[in-house]
């Protein structure tokens, strides 16, 4: 209360109307602008009276029609101020932002490339099934934190305020095209992937003097962490026929761990629809499924949820043995920590922590008392990549 009221205070010249306003109204409901003696010949007690009950009712009318003016005027002033405890810009749904190709190979590119950069180099080949994990000391027991360590990236990457952009790049490494895909973190610090690719022609779509095509794609994908070989595929149909509409599609992006090509990473749009009394309402969801020896070993859904105008990110794992793990994230940073929230449950037991991101860690804190500081991944531009690049060339 305190806060708001030094709040008020300070912005009183923003919220409260000044003299001319105040004149006006009391023009409007005719009280007057200077104080005037009356008389009359029959006696003046009761008039006196009655003149006195009119300010009284006009002063009441004045301040009613301020009160309304206040109220209606603070919601814009705190909107404009925002809130002081977490300064940080609010998310965008960021799968709304993907409408073509080309916004969708770059989400496909920026996601699983933190995916792969959030694991050590040495166990990239193959994919880590296994690592470090987070302890309960209150229970004495423990539960895995791979699956929620190797994911984090990802969330800072769909909770950053700012979209995924693509840039187009020429074609290098024997390749004919090249894009440049780059986000911010929840530090603010940019991340970017560069891809080279060929275009494989595919279908394409007029409408409203505009063509879209859609096309599949074979390439690579650099990161810190090493070179993948790519392949994508976005195809979009739709028909609408005797009032019913029907669409289809085709849309994945994977990106190899070895040099068989049997293990990798696959990213999916998944998507639901449903139809009641005339309206429609649809929920895009992303999946990524680890591929191990040709072996799905692990499957991850990813969704954006709205809680109370919040927007919150959940992630759904699930292991080829059945184990599931579900957890919400929302963004609950203060002044100048980045603080995520985190409900859920790991491996059948329910969970409560908070992440605090820092540079090269993340600090996970549970409601129980127990804590666990893990590696954070950080974008390192390495001093070699062009003799990598060379090598690859050779």
């Amino acid at each position: 209360m305190k806060n708001v009221k030094k709040l008020l205070s300070k912005q009183a010249d923003k919220i409260l109307p000044d003299d001319s306003l105040k004149d006006k109204i009391k023009r409007e409901i005719d009280v007057p602008q200077t104080e005037t003696s009356l008389s009359y010949a029959h006696g003046g007690e009761k008039t006196a009276r009655t003149g006195t009950k009119n300010k009284i009712i006009a002063v009441f009318a004045a301040t009613a029609v301020l009160l309304l003016a206040f109220i209606l005027i603070l919601p814009v002033i705190f909107k404009s101020i925002g809130n002081p405890s977490n300064p940080f810009p609010s998310p965008g749904n960021k799968f709304t932002q993907i409408t073509n190709a080309d916004s969708f190979y770059a989400y496909g590119a920026a996601s699983v490339g933190t995916i792969l950069s959030s694991m050590p180099e040495e166990s990239v080949s193959g994919v880590r099934t296994n690592g470090v994990r987070l302890a309960s000391s209150s229970e004495n027991e423990s539960i895995s934190a791979d699956k929620i360590n190797r994911y984090m990236s990802l969330v800072e990457n769909l909770l950053g305020s700012e979209g995924i952009k693509e840039t187009a790049v020429d074609g290098n490494m024997g390749y004919g095209y090249g894009m440049t895909v780059t986000y911010t973190d929840l530090l603010g610090n940019k991340v970017d992937y560069t891809m080279y690719y060929d275009k494989i022609f595919l279908s394409s779509h007029a409408e409203e003097g505009e063509t879209e095509e859609n096309y599949s794609i074979n390439g690579i994908l650099i990161t810190d962490t090493g070179t993948y070989p790519v392949e994508g595929k976005y195809e979009t149909e739709s028909e609408n026929e005797g009032g019913e509409s029907e669409s289809e599609a085709g849309l994945y992006f994977k990106a190899f761990t070895d040099e068989t090509k049997t293990s990798f990473i696959e990213v999916e749009q998944e998507s639901e629809s449903e139809s009641e009394g005339g309206e429609s309402e649809s929920e895009i969801k992303y999946s990524y499924s680890v591929y191990v020896n040709s072996v799905m070993t692990e499957k991850t859904v990813v969704e954006y949820e709205n809680e109370d105008g919040e927007l919150e990110v959940k992630l759904s794992i699930r292991d080829n043995g059945g184990a599931k793990t579900t957890l919400v994230f929302k963004d609950e940073s203060k002044q100048n920590q980045r603080i995520l929230r985190a409900s859920g449950t790991v491996e059948g037991k329910n969970v409560r922590f908070r992440v605090y991101v820092s540079e090269g860690q993340y600090r996970y804190e549970f409601d129980d008392g127990s804590s666990s500081d893990q590696g954070r991944y950080q974008e390192h531009h390495r001093d070699d990549d062009d003799d990598d690049d060379d090598d690859d060339d050779d």
